[in-house]
């Protein structure tokens, strides 16, 4: 590959940035605007003109999955010689290979589950072993990557939400931890830090050795760095200015964790020769969902105003007031319902919101409506018991039928495993059945069993779970990184957004850039959404971060859930070109509401003659239709939408496609019987009922 060839497809803000190969670099690239592109562009770029050594560079991230996407991509552009590591990784190498002779001995055993260790530590230190452990992960993260010790804890975590804890308290259990560590012989990762810097920080030879190893250094996610790997760094670098750092001010989001947001700040101060680069064009997010997070950025220092790839993308923000939080569930899930009906693919759908607490109303709501979900925790998936076990059964099924597809290999396991096509009706089961039906989703026919372990091995070593087959739900912090054509934020009240603990100026500063980030999470629509009362009836006031969105966004009060903006009795089209439900009642002409009832067109009160021998043709097509083809009933098609067809009676393929949630594909795959199913019911002379039910 030469190195035009390297450059082609680029625009210009990215065609600088990969252009900028001399001394200090920084890249300022925002959401969307093709970051790991253009920096593994760069690097290909440095390599086919000579000017990069592979052997000699190095790229930096956070995680491993980040650190496998990169090397594959290198890889692809003929740069497969350049290391693609996470901090922890890079310094691990390095200390192990330098420990048995500067140390003397095996290196110590690094434990990646802390677990253990910390409900041990919680025993010794006598406060119990209900103390949560992510709070005790938190604090250690954070005290290890600013350098603080057991005995500084207490007097510089003032102010840190420690659960209801003291920081006394964890600042015992934390002191109680390293003491456990050293009895068992162990270190744990930020150790393998802390140790790296110690040896080459006192050992000339070994600093010497690796900066001879290494000259080039780039740095993903550079807004995330902690004083810590900074100190890691800048011990790799020395006095050379080698380094390109990438990142977007506007996305700091980790400072809890210990990153310090300053370093990304301070660049071109510590580095004046330094060369900035921005990258402003945004391919993922519409221009409405771009303006919107142009005006909740206008007071983030350093952000980058962006500017979108498509400036004729159709796209929307809405800004929706709820009664209280059991309507602002009800709500979301009733839209969501209503998209899923009208052929959204619920994977492409996420529900943000800011703590965990929040989830529950969302769960329900959206499982009493038959909607698939997943909710996505810090779990790692690969760690995840069931999914180990259907790893073990996967070999085993595959080494016994060495030439079954994936589907089949997966048929079996999934029936050895008891794993239902659809989720369980109890909550219990459900984290289960979620981590299993992603697997699943990955198990195409066209696909061999081999092909299929294969892929999985190497999510397993990249720390890359498969996505979930439903609505995502999780923390506006678990969603950076990530993208779906339509986001809602729930609970974007004063007190939750920003929490009401987030005081200091810093803190708040924080909190809305993590708004900003879940804010340009959608390619096409976003929904912000919030309960005007919460408990014993308190009155709240809208996020103060939603201020600068102005008049064109100004919360609009709904009783129940939101309805798609039409033409009077009318649909309207999408991008896609399908028709979305009516925005007024087909009988009475009043606004329609909830998702159900647009997907009727008419509202619940008002009555619907509905074909009874119909309905129950329908429902017994689609129960067949989904044993055949292992899909949950409302995968085939919804109750209401197979209530809608036995009202409408449609006679053509024409007038059966502006059913909503009678998409294209279902359109081919069913059309035909559909239709044969309401003519020969007709013919039947079958009895109406009248029904308001809208089930």
């Amino acid at each position: 590959m030469t190195p035009e060839e390297v450059l082609a497809g680029l625009n210009g803000d990215q065609r600088a940035a990969v252009m900028a190969q001399r001394g200090p670099v920084l890249i300022t690239a925002g959401p969307g605007t093709g970051k790991t592109r253009t920096v593994t562009r760069r690097i290909a770029y440095g390599v086919h003109a000579g000017i990069i050594d592979p052997p000699r560079a190095m790229a930096l991230t956070f995680t491993t999955r980040a650190a496998g996407e990169l090397h594959r991509r290198l890889a692809e552009l003929g740069a497969g010689g350049v290391a693609a590591r996470t901090f922890h990784s890079a310094a691990l190498r390095q200390l192990r290979h330098f420990w048995p002779e500067l140390i003397g001995g095996e290196p110590a055993k690094v434990v990646a589950n802390r677990a253990p260790l910390l409900q041990a530590a919680l025993r010794d230190s006598g406060l119990g072993v209900d103390v949560p452990l992510p709070v005790l992960r938190t604090e250690l993260d954070w005290m290890k990557a600013l350098g603080v010790d057991a005995h500084d804890y207490a007097e510089r975590a003032v102010g840190r939400d420690l659960g209801g804890l003291e920081p006394a308290d964890v600042a015992r259990v934390i002191a109680s931890y390293e003491q456990v560590k050293a009895a068992r012989g162990v270190i744990d990762f930020d150790d393998v830090l802390l140790l790296t810097i110690g040896l080459l920080d006192s050992r000339t030879d070994a600093r010497e050795s690796v900066r001879r190893q290494y000259r080039w250094f780039t740095v993903d996610e550079y807004q995330d760095v902690s004083p810590l790997q900074q100190r890691l760094l800048d011990l790799w670098l020395g006095d050379r200015g080698e380094v390109c750092a990438v990142g977007d001010p506007a996305q700091a989001i980790y400072s809890f964790a210990g990153a310090d947001p300053s370093l990304i700040a301070t660049f071109s101060r510590r580095y004046p020769a330094a060369t900035v680069v921005s990258l402003p064009i945004s391919y993922r997010c519409a221009p409405q969902v771009i303006t919107a997070a142009n005006a909740i950025a206008r007071t983030i220092p350093r952000a980058t105003v962006l500017r979108p790839a498509d400036t004729a993308a159709a796209g929307s923000v809405q800004v929706l007031q709820f009664p209280h939080d059991a309507a602002e569930a009800a709500g979301v899930a009733e839209e969501i319902s209503a998209m899923v009906a009208a052929g959204h693919d619920p994977a492409e759908i996420a529900v943000l919101f800011r703590i965990n607490q929040q989830s529950v109303r969302i769960r329900e709501a959206l499982q009493t409506r038959g909607i698939p979900f997943a909710l996505r925790g810090s779990e790692r998936y690969f760690e995840r018991p069931e999914v180990r076990e259907a790893l073990t059964r996967l070999r085993g099924q595959l080494r016994a039928e060495p030439v079954q597809t994936a589907s089949e290999a997966w048929e079996a396991v999934a029936a050895a495993m008891n794993h239902p096509a659809g989720p369980p009706a109890v909550e219990s089961g459900r984290d289960r059945w979620e981590s299993l039906a992603a697997l699943a989703a990955l198990a195409a026919p066209d696909v061999s069993g081999g092909e299929l372990l294969a892929e999985l091995d190497r999510r397993a070593a990249d720390e890359d779970a498969p996505r979930p087959a439903g609505v995502s739900v999780m923390t506006l912090h678990a969603a950076k990184g990530l993208e779906w054509d339509t986001v809602f934020i729930v609970g974007a009240w004063d007190g939750m957004l920003p929490l009401a603990a987030a005081s200091a100026p810093e803190q708040l500063a924080e909190e809305l850039r993590l708004t900003y980030v879940g804010v340009t999470r959608p390619r096409r629509r976003l929904m912000i959404t919030w309960g005007e009362r919460g408990g014993h009836g308190v009155r709240r006031r809208e996020s103060p971060f939603l201020v600068p969105l102005g008049e064109a966004h100004a919360a609009r009060q709904v009783s129940s859930a939101p309805s798609t903006p039409a033409d009077p009795g009318q649909g309207a089209a999408d991008n896609a070109g399908r028709m979305l439900p009516p925005a007024r009642c087909r009988v009475c002409g009043r606004a329609l509401v909830t998702g159900a009832e647009r997907v009727l067109g008419r509202c619940r009160v008002c009555p619907g003659v509905v074909d009874a021998a119909v309905l129950a043709e329908l429902e017994a097509w689609r129960a067949r239709a989904a044993a055949e083809s292992g899909l949950p009933e409302y995968a085939v098609l919804t109750s209401v939408t197979l209530q809608s067809i036995a009202e409408v009676q449609p006679t053509s393929i024409d007038e059966l496609g502006l059913i909503p949630g009678i998409t294209a594909e279902r359109l081919r795959k069913h059309g035909a019987d559909l239709l044969r199913i309401v003519a020969d019911a007709a013919r039947g002379g079958a009895v109406h009922t009248d029904s308001s039910t809208g089930s």
